[in-house]
């Protein structure tokens, strides 16, 4: 408290004046977005210091994606910023700058976790936005207290480009581009345009054949999954159905399990296998 008193009081008497029910509309990106007006506030007063790595100026120089934001969030972003105003209604606020910086964070920000990867809360590192994405990183991104750290998963040479993930990695190509669009991007790493026979090990659908142990691919083509190794095809609508009886099967399975009753949770598995 005494280290962080000169910003927090600021935040403090700001949000102890609000309304109960503004309090409640408080979300975690709109507080981060008052500590960091106050933070730039008291930087420029020279109250507090500044650095390389923590300053305005680079909060400036990140990139917003204003321009591909669809207009229910910019509208959303408009109401934001409009409650920021509300919570600090002693200093001027260029509402349009608050907006395009609340974009900003959408692809910029990070969830603080902490060593067993539970989210604490949400930061804005400037520096350690610049570090592109990869779904083969060759970098990790973790959290000791405040501080993040990237810290590398293999030696790397002096002219390697450092790369983090910014997703969960461990799901298929299609399922990683959907969670990539919040960033604005298409990824073109060596995993995203390989062949996709991990992709098929991932979902998990076998061959028709019994006596095959291959995999299903999507055949776009044919609206339909071929067998990679014996080319026999299943109809999309035919996967479709398999992947309803998992779905439902495993809630099965579950609740077996929660009540206790193992033995019914194998046999139901066993059955899930047969359908895989």
């Amino acid at each position: 408290q005494k280290e962080e008193w000169k910003l927090h009081q600021l935040e403090c008497q700001a949000i102890s004046a609000l309304t109960e029910e503004r309090k409640k509309m408080l979300t975690p990106t709109i507080r981060l977005m008052v500590k960091l007006i106050l933070r730039r506030k008291l930087q420029s007063e020279k109250a507090i210091p500044s650095s390389a790595t923590d300053n305005y100026d680079l909060v400036d120089a990140l990139e917003s994606h204003i321009s591909k934001v669809d207009d229910n969030q910019l509208v959303l972003y408009a109401q934001m910023a409009n409650l920021v105003q509300l919570i600090l209604p002693s200093i001027e606020l260029d509402l349009k700058e608050i907006a395009h910086t609340f974009s900003k964070f959408a692809c910029n920000a990070h969830t603080i976790c902490d060593p067993e990867l539970r989210p604490l809360g949400t930061g804005l590192f400037p520096a350690i936005s610049i570090i592109n994405h990869s779904c083969v990183p060759n970098a990790v991104l973790l959290f000791e207290g405040r501080t993040a750290y990237v810290r590398a998963l293999q030696p790397l040479s002096s002219n390697t480009e450092v790369s983090i993930s910014y997703i969960e990695t461990a799901a298929t190509t299609l399922k990683r581009h959907n969670d990539l669009k919040q960033y604005f991007f298409t990824c073109t790493c060596p995993r995203c345009i390989k062949d996709s026979e991990e992709d098929a090990l991932l979902e998990g659908y076998r061959c028709k054949d019994q006596k095959c142990d291959g995999f299903l691919l999507p055949d776009s083509g044919k609206k339909a999954y071929t067998c990679q190794k014996c080319s026999i095809s299943r109809d999309e609508e035919e996967v479709k159905k398999v992947s309803s009886e998992i779905l439902l099967l495993s809630d099965k399975a579950s609740s077996f399990l929660s009540s206790g009753n193992n033995s019914e949770a194998g046999s139901v598995y066993k059955t899930i296998e047969q359908l895989e």
